[in-house]
């Protein structure tokens, strides 16, 4: 529009961006209100892709004054029309399921720190054997903000004896933050639970983000290939 306005398209996790968006593209290719597919969307396309393991991603637009500020972005990312959602396969290599066997029968517990959203999560943890059964009651499978909630107090003040009463069933980690990861590593290596014994704590990692808790645990594994320089200094054992 003649350099007045600017197109910025987002993308990211899908619930996330369609709470950010307050229109959706028709078949047309036209704007409509979102409002009436929420439901539909939530439940028969981000839950029905995830299900079947798939990430699914949010793609959104919005236009906005070419001289609008843009170091506000939750002014920018608000109010946006989303344009798809898109199910991207990330599937399971096939030697997985027989490694996650062997650390099982060498008696190490594996455990899934994931970004995905808990159903996605869920499902790959079934495909891998990290949990036998996605319904079975003792491998808790919960997402970040649970965790926060099952182990601060009313001050927000993370309690040791809270942790201590996830960790040893907790199988799933979803939608984590790298302060989770770091939370749960340090939580399981100053725990209290007699009946587990000491915990020697491994974490992989390759991200800037992950550094903390590469540090913190017993034995830090980055990836050689894909891992930057934080998460490889940050480390044990380089994975190549």
């Amino acid at each position: 529009d003649n350099g007045k306005t600017l197109r910025v398209f987002s993308k990211g996790a899908s619930e996330i961006i369609c709470s950010r968006c307050t229109s959706i593209l028709n078949e047309n290719g036209s704007p409509v209100s979102i409002e009436k597919q929420r439901d539909n969307l939530k439940t028969q396309v981000i839950e029905k892709m995830a299900s079947e393991a798939l990430r699914t991603i949010g793609l959104a637009y919005k236009d906005i004054p070419a001289n609008s500020d843009l170091e506000d972005e939750n002014a920018i990312l608000s109010n946006m029309t989303l344009i798809a959602i898109v199910g991207i396969e990330d599937p399971v290599r096939p030697e997985v399921p027989d490694a996650i066997q062997q650390c099982q029968q060498a008696g190490i517990t594996v455990r899934m720190v994931t970004g995905d959203n808990v159903m996605t999560a869920r499902s790959i943890a079934t495909k891998c054997g990290i949990i036998a059964d996605a319904n079975d009651p003792n491998a808790l499978v919960i997402d970040g903000k649970e965790f926060n909630n099952m182990i601060k107090d009313s001050d927000g003040k993370i309690m040791q004896d809270k942790i201590d009463e996830i960790w040893p069933k907790l199988r799933v980690l979803a939608r984590s933050s790298p302060t989770d990861k770091y939370t749960l590593v340090k939580g399981m290596i100053e725990s209290n639970v007699a009946s587990e014994g000491l915990q020697v704590v491994a974490v992989t990692g390759d991200g800037t983000n992950d550094g903390p808790a590469l540090k913190k645990a017993d034995v830090g594994f980055a990836m050689g290939i894909a891992g930057t320089d934080v998460a490889k200094e940050a480390s044990d054992i380089i994975l190549m």
